[in-house]
């Protein structure tokens, strides 16, 4: 197959436990138009690749691996992106889909009702829908999650995308990676700036239907037990979003620090606030006096915290 309507990016490394799941949902999609799942394996070490072979020996026209003898995401210098980049470009596809490789999807019609929406919408550039969110190491659903924040405003205060059903615009991608050169930006999340581009050039469309699973690991990019990955996290969280609002001033940044630090708060690193307090300092020393008063206010307790910045 030369072209396709949509590819399906999927990242993956040492997930054997999870991968079937995910290549299963590719492979019961339901639609009238052409589509593949670039499979990007990163130097796995247990038994993905292998997986991944298999699956692609069945479903030759839909399953496209691709296997690293290298780890590239270890680089840290967009190799990672830059791969797939070029793998997508030799399908010419005008959408393109997400699912990293511990996710997968459930309804059969998930890339047909997104496609159908986005032809006859053309002034949308990206739609999503709801996961139901599994956290693996208790083997339970917990919840749905994903909401009605498409808009710049709303995305800045708090992302409600989730990634592995986000479908969009493969030329308003392209101008992204143009214009804002994510590679060079240090962010350590690779959705959320995608989504807020989205939202400056284009229209959002939220499907309130639930199409797939988002899978809560012990350790990943968003959730950890080491205080100071979190701490990298939610400080590159508020990172790209500042940034983004200093393009147009969308949202006042007080409400932004305001928002930081609630989620600050909410965050495990508060289990250890002695640790935390000590690597958050570093953070916070060379700030205005009223900025660091206002975060070190996350330290005594939810209604104090929200008392005094509420006033700030």
């Amino acid at each position: 197959m030369n072209f396709a309507l949509v590819v399906i990016e999927c990242f993956t490394y040492n997930q054997e436990n999870y991968i079937r799941d995910a290549l299963d949902g590719f492979v019961i999609q339901k639609t009238c138009f052409p589509f593949v799942a670039i499979v990007h394996d990163d130097a796995s070490t247990d038994n993905t690749a292998r997986i991944i072979h298999d699956y692609a020996e069945k479903y030759p026209e839909i399953i496209k691996p691709i296997y690293e003898t290298e780890n590239q995401y270890s680089k840290k210098d967009g190799s990672l992106s830059k791969i797939m980049n070029n793998e997508i470009i030799r399908y010419n596809p005008k959408y393109i889909a997400c699912c990293e490789g511990d996710d997968y999807w459930t309804d059969p019609y998930k890339l047909q009702k997104q496609v159908d929406f986005l032809e006859s919408h053309p002034d949308y550039g990206m739609c999503y829908t709801k996961v139901k969110r599994f956290v693996q190491k208790s083997n339970q659903f917990i919840d749905e999650w994903g909401g009605p924040n498409e808009t710049m405003d709303k995305l800045l205060i708090e992302n409600t995308i989730p990634t592995l059903t986000a479908v969009f615009h493969k030329a308003i991608y392209y101008n992204y990676l143009t214009e804002i050169h994510p590679s060079k930006r240090g962010w350590l999340m690779g959705d959320y700036p995608i989504w807020l581009y989205f939202a400056q050039n284009s229209k959002i469309k939220f499907i309130n239907e639930t199409t797939g699973v988002y899978r809560i690991c012990t350790e990943s990019a968003s959730h950890s037990n080491d205080i100071e990955k979190i701490i990298r996290f939610n400080n590159s969280y508020h990172d790209i979003r500042t940034w983004y609002n200093s393009r147009q001033n969308t949202v006042p940044q007080k409400k932004l620090d305001q928002n930081q630090a609630v989620l600050l708060f909410n965050s495990s690193v508060f289990r250890s606030s002695k640790e935390y307090a000590k690597l958050y300092y570093k953070r916070i020393e060379n700030k205005t006096p009223k900025i660091r008063i206002k975060y070190w206010a996350c330290m005594l307790g939810v209604y104090p915290m929200i008392r005094y910045i509420s006033k700030l």
